[in-house]
This record gives C-alpha cells, structure tokens and sequence, in this order.
C-alpha cells in the first residue's frame, strides 16, 4: 500500500497523539537543561563571575520557556493556591530568575546569586510534583 504524504502526516500525527511519551520526555529534557543552567549560574556567582549569573539564569529561562510550550503551567484561570503545585512553583521559579538577572545587572552577587538559589528549589520541586 503506497501513501501519499499527506498520509504519511496523517500516520505521524496519529502516532504522536496516541503516544505523547517523547513530548513528555522533551518536557523533561528542558527542565533538567534549565536546572543545569541555573547550578552554573550558582557557580558562576560564587566565583564572582556576575556574567555567567545573568548568562546562565536567562539560558535557565529559555528552557523553562521550552518545556512549558506544550504544558504551560503559567496564568491558570482559576488561582488557588494548593491546587496547581506545578504552577505555583513554574511561576515562583520565573520570579527569581527575573529577580536574579535584575541583581546581577545591578552588580548585586550574593543577592542574585540568593534568588537563582530560590529560582532552583522551586524548579526541583516542581519537577518532582509530577
């Protein structure tokens, strides 16, 4: 039997539907970027590098961004706290990494270095909330 291509689009998109694992798996893939760029940027603050805090944190945040295109946790409709654990730290997580940019363009090291600290909590916890 010979498809055409829109068949073999056809079959592709069945496919991914019925099986969303590696969209999920892509999901995970950008957390763990992300926490792996916020454990530099805590380094790089440590060594007195403040480049590599803003650097890293907005690297950090550029993965974040990517693993919530699919799942986006952020701006739910109904804001109870409790309720949407992921969402509660996938916002507190975006709020440091802007705080520690924030500092860290100010010159500010241990204050960034202290938010991309919290920044990096808050994102292991909501990947462990899965």
């Amino acid at each position: 039997m010979k498809l055409r291509s829109n068949g073999h689009a056809f079959l592709l998109t069945l496919l991914v539907l019925a099986n969303p694992a590696p969209l999920h798996a892509e999901e995970e893939d950008h957390e763990k970027k992300a926490l792996e760029h916020l454990e530099k940027a805590i380094r790089s603050g440590k060594e007195g590098n403040i480049k590599g805090i803003s650097s890293h944190t907005e690297e950090g945040k550029k993965e974040l961004i990517e693993a919530n295109k699919e799942h986006p946790y952020t701006n739910l409709q109904k804001p109870i706290y409790g309720e949407h654990e992921r969402a509660e730290h996938d916002k507190e997580a975006f709020e440091e990494m802007d705080e520690a940019i924030g500092e860290a363009q100010e010159g500010h090291v241990e204050e960034a270095v202290e938010a991309v600290e919290r920044a990096s909590i808050h994102l292991k916890e909501k990947i462990d909330s899965k």
